[in-house]
Order: structure tokens, then C-alpha cells, then sequence
């Protein structure tokens, strides 16, 4: 057996070992949630549509979005045959349980789940792809001449930790960059268009099109349009699900993300403890309109010195990283094979950054299914006032969104510098 496949091999085996033990509740049974109703011929964006209407109504803010399925539609033919091999084995097909009515919105209320005899299968199964996706990637860098990226990548704490155990499909999208970068250089240009289009699942890697399309233009009319060709069939399911509820899928794809509260790795989620509604509103405009400038100028400069697209890729990433409103802790995932190849020594920092504010922010709600699945959900739900004690909410509302603020800030600046040294040595390579 080749190496490359040994190594594929062993990283799906670290995956499958954790997978069906650990998940970040909210974000599978989102998952969940959309194979069942897709099953049932429903249509997921009506569904989290009419959510977010009731959202509205009971807060009376129209800018507050039900946070279900937030992303295009390619996930589900990906997810949706292991789902259905997961049926016809006999699982539950909601092994994920909503205590009192819908399910919870935030990771506060883990303890309005509880959890079938499945979920353990259900876990195993769901994650399938996701795992399949991080094998590929190894396999990849190994067969490209990249071996010992391959083996950090195969044995990534990070990588385990985002895939095996929280359960995201960032893997997805990193596979489908990594395969866009490839094809573009080997001038396969359909299958870039594609694959990228596919990677658009998670919308972040939108602010890539515009590098890719002004280095196809360079290269001449019949190679962009063989992209756009792929990029066009690609967005089929897009085009589908906007023919059937065009309003939804806006609502439930686009203005959840332009207008959802700052979180995860970013300075901006200070706002959230402004009483100041209109301080809060003039920061996070200011915050925009500076980070559309530099979003330009990074373009502009990327642009006039011809940065190839593997540098190009890896910055514009990493800018997505330091000043996007919502950075969370899998996002990295889609940036860290590119950066492997980069920069490794900087890639080990950042996944050092991210695993370790993953691990305080949500390690111990991933422990979720099987803590409540052996626990009954009363007796969770009785403790559960520990938490919402006066001491429990000064550690939730102050101390914590506190220390994670300086650690944001920390991030912020690690980040930008690793952004600037990437930019200078890429304009250094672009001028020889």
C-alpha cells in the first residue's frame, strides 16, 4: 500500500476513533434538521424562514435571524446519502432531541436536548463526508510532493478536533479551494469553476472570485469562460432552491450573515456588551466601511503586482480572518492546508491559536451527546441553575465575554502581522 493512502488511511482512523463520542450540538442537529426535512420534501429555507418571522415577532427586532441552515444548498446532496445509509441501517431519524419546543439557539441550552440510542451511529455516519473531505487533503499533499504537510495535516489536533469531534464541513470547503488551486494551474479551468463553487457552501470564500477572475482575464477570454461554464453548473442547486422561495433563501443565506451579532475570534464581539444600541450600530458601520477599504486595497495590490493565485488565496483568507465580523473557531480549517504549504511554522501557530480558543470556548459542551445521553435531561436541567446563579452569570456575562475579548485581540494582531509578512514576501516572489 502506498504511503499517500497510509496516510489517508490513519487520518480517517483518528477521526472515526472520536467521532461518534463528541459534537458541538447545535451545528449537527442543524445538520439533522435539514436531512429530515429534506426527506420529507421540505423545503429547509421556508422552514428556517418562518423561524426567524417568529424570532422577530417575539423580540421585535427585525435584524435577529433564527440561526438554522445558514449556508447554499450544496451540502445537502453531499450529507444526504449518508444520512439515508444511516436509515436503511435502522437509525433514528431525529436522534437529537428537543426538550420543550424547537430546538435550543445557543449552547446555552444544551440542556434542552436529550439524546436517542442512535445518536452514537448517527454521529459516525453524519461526519462521513466531512472526514472523507480531511482524508482527501492528505492524500493530495502527499501525491503533490508535500509529504510532511500531509502527515501535520493527517494528525492535526486542530483538524481532528474541527471534523472528528465538533462535527463542521470546513474539511469540505478546504478540499474544494485546495482542488481549485490545482486545476487552475494545471489549466483544467471547468473543473476549478466547479470545484469552487462548490466551496462557496460556506459564502466566505466568496471574497476569492474577484483575484480569481481578474487572473483568468490575464490568461484570456476562453479560459474564463470555461471557468464560469464550471462555476455556472455548479450553482445549480443555488439556482433551484431561489426558483422555488427566492425570499427565504435570502433571508436564510445572505442577511442571516450581514446582519448577525459579532462572535468567535474578533474584537467587534465587545459590542455585544454595549448597552449603547446606536454606539453599537456606529462601531459596527465604522468596522465595515474599514474593512471594505482594505478588502480594495489588498485586491488592488494583489491585482497590479500578479500574485500568483496559491498567495493570493492564503492572504485574502487570512484578511477574511482578522477583520470578518464572525470568526469561528472551524473557519480557520478552510486557510490551514494552503497555509501548511506557505508557512508551516505560521500555520502551526494559528492552529495552536484556534484549537486553544476552541477548546476554552466549546470543549467541554462537546462532550454534549454522551453526557446526555447517559444523564437524564431533569437532572441536568435541575444543576443547571448553578449556572444561572448571580456567580454563574458573572462568569458568564462578564468575565468570560472579558478574557475572550483580550484573546480576540490577541488573535487579531497575530493575524494581521502574519497577513503583512505574507503580503511582503508574496510581492518579494511576485517581482523576481
Amino acid at each position: 500500500m502506498e504511503k499517500a493512502l497510509k496516510l489517508a488511511l490513519l487520518a480517517v482512523a483518528l477521526r472515526i476513533i472520536v467521532a461518534p463520542f463528541f459534537a458541538h450540538i447545535w451545528d449537527v442537529a442543524t445538520i439533522q434538521e435539514t436531512m429530515f426535512y429534506t426527506l420529507s420534501g421540505e423545503n429547509v429555507y421556508k422552514l428556517v424562514y418562518a423561524l426567524s418571522e417568529k424570532v422577530q415577532e417575539s423580540t421585535g427586532l427585525q435584524t435577529l435571524f433564527y440561526e438554522g441552515y445558514a449556508y447554499l444548498p450544496h451540502l445537502i446532496p453531499i450529507i444526504f446519502p449518508f444520512y439515508a445509509l444511516y436509515l436503511l441501517i435502522g437509525g433514528d431519524p431525529r436522534p437529537i432531541k428537543g426538550v420543550e419546543g424547537s430546538l435550543a439557539i445557543s449552547l446555552y441550552y444544551e440542556v434542552n436536548f436529550h439524546m436517542s440510542k442512535d445518536i452514537f451511529l448517527f454521529l459516525s455516519i453524519v461526519k462521513l463526508p466531512m472526514i472523507i473531505a480531511d482524508s482527501l487533503i492528505v492524500y493530495i499533499l502527499y501525491r503533490t510532493g508535500y509529504g510532511k504537510a500531509a502527515a501535520i495535516y493527517a494528525l492535526s489536533p486542530y483538524s481532528i478536533f474541527i471534523t472528528g469531534m465538533w462535527g463542521m464541513f470546513d474539511s469540505i470547503v478546504a478540499l474544494c479551494l485546495l482542488l481549485t488551486l490545482i486545476f487552475l494551474n494545471r489549466q483544467k479551468h471547468a473543473l476549478a469553476g466547479l470545484l469552487y463553487g462548490f466551496s462557496l457552501v460556506k459564502i466566505y470564500a466568496a471574497i476569492l472570485l474577484p483575484a480569481i477572475l481578474a487572473y483568468l482575464l490575464r490568461r484570456g477570454k476562453r479560459q474564463l469562460i470555461m471557468f464560469l461554464a464550471g462555476f455556472t453548473v455548479s450553482q445549480a442547486p443555488t439556482l433551484l432552491f431561489a426558483l422555488l422561495d427566492f425570499k427565504s433563501m435570502l433571508y436564510s443565506v445572505l442577511l442571516v450573515h450581514i446582519f448577525r451579532q459579532p462572535s468567535g475570534l474578533t474584537p467587534l464581539r465587545v459590542l455585544n456588551l454595549a448597552e449603547n444600541v446606536e454606539v453599537s450600530i456606529a462601531v459596527g458601520m465604522a468596522h465595515a466601511a474599514v474593512s471594505m477599504l482594505v478588502y480594495t486595497a489588498l485586491l488592488y495590490v494583489l491585482v497590479k503586482h500578479r500574485v500568483d493565485m496559491w498567495n493570493a488565496f492564503t492572504i485574502l483568507l487570512l484578511y477574511f480572518l482578522a477583520f470578518s465580523k464572525v470568526v469561528h473557531e472551524q473557519y480557520y480549517l478552510s486557510l490551514y492546508p494552503l497555509m501548511l504549504l506557505k508557512d508551516e511554522g505560521r500555520a502551526r501557530v494559528l492552529e495552536a491559536l484556534f484549537l486553544v480558543y476552541g477548546a476554552v470556548n466549546v470543549g467541554v459542551f462537546l462532550l454534549a451527546p454522551v453526557a446526555l445521553f447517559i444523564v437524564d435531561y431533569r437532572y441536568v436541567k435541575l444543576h443547571s441553575s448553578i449556572v444561572y446563579s448571580d456567580l454563574g452569570l458573572l462568569v458568564v456575562n462578564v468575565v468570560g465575554p472579558m478574557l475572550m475579548f483580550a484573546v480576540s485581540v490577541t488573535a487579531f494582531m497575530v493575524i494581521v502581522k502574519i497577513l503583512l509578512n505574507s503580503l511582503r514576501s508574496s510581492l518579494t516572489l511576485s517581482r523576481q
